[in-house]
């Protein structure tokens, strides 16, 4: 029932809520990263995920791990940057996984919708497909030998990628550290009686977002409910769904700056304490 009920939510919202598309070029990669697209099989059907890996200078190869979930448009330019990004910032194995499969990118927010609404139709599928990602995440390397510390595992997602992150931390995905979700969508999918939430939980959100005050304060509730250790929700001021996702006309600088910087903040804390 929750979940028919997040479907009729999700539909009776504006597609332009998401923001119109903006023009984006990816900035050059980082001399410190390499980047490749990496097709993967996940039972028996085709993905093509993305990742970013740091250059190591030093004897210690593995890193931690970072899985990042795509927005509602399927992988692009911008998960392609954040991979890079986190990878050159933080030294982290980046991996953008993709839940629609190799080569389903809708090119419009009215497809997008369509394409979202078949994979949350069946929830079993998308925690595999979400699964997946992590699984071949864990088998990333680079020709210099670098590869993924499988004991320490961190998400974060934008929009639809959100759903997927939150998910992870609700299942108690095995050595997910934390994750953080930027305008991701709050409902609880599993509408379990006890999430199980061993991560750290960070949810950016926007104070103009689609689904409204309610649907942050009902996340908190969840959060105090099942007695989660480390949570923090931060809201933004004047922003909209997807101000931190450059491909939208939502998008706001300073705030997604904030926002990345907030993670990196938090990240660097747990690795550090």
């Amino acid at each position: 029932m929750l979940l028919f009920l997040l479907f009729l939510f999700l539909q009776s919202t504006s597609i332009t809520s998401h923001g119109l598309p903006r023009p984006f070029q990816i900035p050059p990669t980082p001399s410190n990263v390499i980047v490749k697209s990496i097709p993967y099989q996940c039972d028996g059907r085709s993905y093509t995920g993305y990742a970013a890996i740091p250059i190591q200078q030093t004897q210690t190869q593995q890193r931690p791990g970072i899985l990042i979930g795509h927005t509602w448009t399927g992988l692009g330019k911008m998960e392609q940057y954040r991979a890079a990004q986190i990878a050159s910032k933080l030294g982290f194995v980046a991996f953008a996984l993709d839940v629609y499969g190799t080569g389903i990118r809708p090119p419009t927010q009215q497809a997008a919708k369509i394409e979202m609404d078949k994979v949350l139709s069946n929830l079993t599928d998308f925690h595999r497909r979400v699964d997946c990602g992590m699984e071949q995440l864990l088998t990333t390397t680079a020709p210099n030998g670098c590869s993924v510390n499988a004991s320490v595992l961190f998400a974060n997602g934008y929009c639809f990628g959100g759903v997927m992150v939150i998910e992870l931390a609700r299942r108690n995905t095995q050595n997910l550290i934390a994750i953080s979700s930027f305008h991701g969508e709050l409902a609880n999918l599993t509408s379990q009686t006890n999430d199980n939430i061993h991560s750290v939980v960070q949810i950016h959100h926007a104070d103009l977002d689609f689904q409204g005050p309610t649907a942050l304060l009902s996340f908190e509730d969840e959060m105090r409910s099942q007695n989660v250790t480390h949570w923090s929700t931060i809201k933004y001021g004047s922003v909209s769904h997807g101000w931190t996702d450059p491909t939208s006309m939502n998008y706001r600088k300073f705030e997604a700056d904030m926002a990345h910087n907030n993670m990196f903040s938090m990240y660097d804390q747990i690795l550090t304490n």
